[in-house]
């Protein structure tokens, strides 16, 4: 009987689904007791990865002990729409077990049986609370936190540090990351004798640490590099001159002379010399070959990571001269539709604001609990920019994309000046996107089209940048690029997101949603 103490993956390699293309091969990793965080960029293969793990598909080469088929998975799945299977059944059970996941999630017992009518945190924790009920050897969550408030973020955390099995996160939340798991599993495209691959490599800590880990060993094998790539240099540049002079003293030794004097022939000894051409100075030359393949082997042999691009795509951005572009009254704002969220009973059906001003540099994160009236600010804030007169330049957007904003962004781009759309592939690769997947027409992902709109937006030269939960979809290295982006732009930044570790990177101002005994109100810090 599996004791849910150690999994363990054995010379695997794993291959893309329907082709012949290798995702990584030959990795050996082991998922001991407690988390492990798989991290790496959308599309590197972390699902297919968990597929694997699971039995779903088979792993071209290697094995997993112990097999699949007699480990007890609990599998949350990424869309919170998926209704779970065993819904009816964790409905009925009101064992212990069941009634402790009641307690750590919150659950009302109504949402068990209108799973389709819920909220997206409502329905994840559904999800999270049929996965826990199977009692499970192995659980794996696939990105519990997206799309969720910090309350539900909470509960996740809390429902996890209770489990006592194998678990298994795919996750881009750091600070969930940092609060659950004692090891991580990064999904790394390195580079390798002339090559680009997908390397495994387990870091013990939660993220910080591992990151932390993964950047000192970044920087040494960096510095690894140019030590091997200045010592491969230097011989080149030597080879000729020692062959030479080599061959020479061997001459010398032989009493083979060439008359000083004798320019031509001289001249036609060092062409033979240095052309190989010259018996006498082989052995010398083959030593010298056999120095010259060491030092490049040397250079292809160490790995390091694939080239991420960095810039600034605000170069020519501009900045308003206004002192104040949005200025909101002390009051009370009406939801919106969108806020449908926010309880019956609240007292107010808005939220209540202070005076709000907004300035021509500032940068500000806007957060709080599903239903507070994030949308009815964001609301707020596009009605009173279209009420100027001489309005403010702004580029915003929303937090629901299309296939019709899709195909807009896409003949948005292909319209563009040689110029122009070469600004924005630039500026796409500093996002951590593959600009080679525009150019032969392929939709974006969800993910992928926030920063083409940003991107393309940027050519409009904004003085406002207004996004709506920017970071869904995004893996980590994507999440954390957009935030040093906009950490950068000179003009006015508003964000609007439950990622506070994403917020911390790009606001200087937090406005807080939250609720009182009046109803939502919005405090400034």
């Amino acid at each position: 009987m599996f004791q849910r103490t150690v999994l363990t993956l054995n010379d695997i390699t794993v291959t893309q689904i329907g082709t012949s293309n290798t995702l990584f091969d030959s990795a050996n990793v082991t998922f001991s007791q407690g988390w492990t965080a798989v991290l790496g960029d959308n599309g590197i293969g972390k699902t297919t990865l968990i597929r694997v793990i699971m039995g779903d598909i088979p792993a071209a080469h290697g094995t997993i002990t112990p097999s699949p088929k007699n480990v007890i998975f609990g599998y949350c799945p990424q869309d919170n729409t998926i209704r779970p299977k065993n819904i009816e059944d964790f409905a009925s059970d009101w064992s212990a077990l069941a009634i402790s996941i009641r307690d750590d999630l919150n659950l009302e017992e109504s949402w068990l049986w209108r799973f389709e009518s819920l909220s997206g945190g409502e329905q994840k924790r559904v999800q999270l609370a049929c996965a826990l009920a199977l009692d499970p050897d192995v659980l794996i969550f696939d990105e519990p936190s997206n799309h969720v408030d910090e309350v539900t973020a909470q509960a996740i955390a809390t429902v996890m540090q209770h489990f006592q099995g194998i678990g298994i996160v795919i996750s881009h939340d750091v600070n969930l990351i940092n609060a659950t798991v004692q090891q991580c599993l990064f999904m790394e495209r390195k580079h390798s004798n002339g090559h680009n691959l997908t390397v495994l490599t387990m870091r013990k800590g939660n993220y910080t640490q591992a990151a932390s880990q993964a950047q000192l060993e970044a920087d040494s094998a960096s510095q690894e590099l140019k030590e091997a790539k200045r010592t491969a240099n230097r011989i080149d540049s030597a080879k000729a001159h020692r062959v030479y002079e080599a061959a020479q003293s061997a001459a010398k030794r032989r009493g083979d002379k060439i008359d000083r004097k004798d320019h031509d022939a001289r001249a036609k000894r060092r062409f033979a010399i240095v052309t190989g051409k010259d018996a006498r100075a082989g052995a010398a030359s083959a030593r010298i070959d056999h120095q010259v393949q060491a030092a490049h082997h040397r250079v292809d042999g160490i790995t390091t990571a694939s080239k991420r691009y960095d810039g600034d795509m605000w170069l020519d951005a501009q900045v308003s001269h206004r002192k104040e572009l949005i200025r909101i009254e002390e009051g009370l704002l009406p939801y919106a539709s969108s806020d449908a969220n926010a309880p019956r009973d609240a007292p107010r059906r808005g939220v209540i604001v202070p005076t709000l001003s907004v300035g021509p540099h500032d940068h500000i994160g806007i957060s709080g609990p599903n239903g507070t009236g994030k949308s009815t600010l964001y609301r707020a804030v596009l009605e009173c920019i279209n009420a100027q007169q001489d309005g403010v330049s702004v580029l915003a957007i929303d937090q629901i994309t299309g296939q019709r904003q899709a195909a807009w962004a896409m003949q948005r781009l292909r319209d563009m000046s040689s110029q122009d759309r070469a600004a924005v592939l630039s500026a796409m690769a500093q996002l951590n996107a593959d600009p080679d997947k525009l150019l032969t027409g392929e939709s974006p992902s969800p993910g992928e089209l926030r920063k083409l709109l940003l991107c393309l937006g940027a050519r409009e030269h904004p003085e406002l940048i207004i996004m709506d939960e920017p970071t869904n979809h995004l893996d980590l290295h994507s999440k954390q690029a957009l935030g040093k982006t906009l950490a950068a732009f000179p003009g006015a930044v508003m964000v609007i997101s439950h990622d506070s570790y994403f917020l911390d990177l790009v606001a200087s101002t937090r406005w807080v949603l939250d609720w009182s005994t009046s109803g939502a109100i919005l405090g400034v810090c």
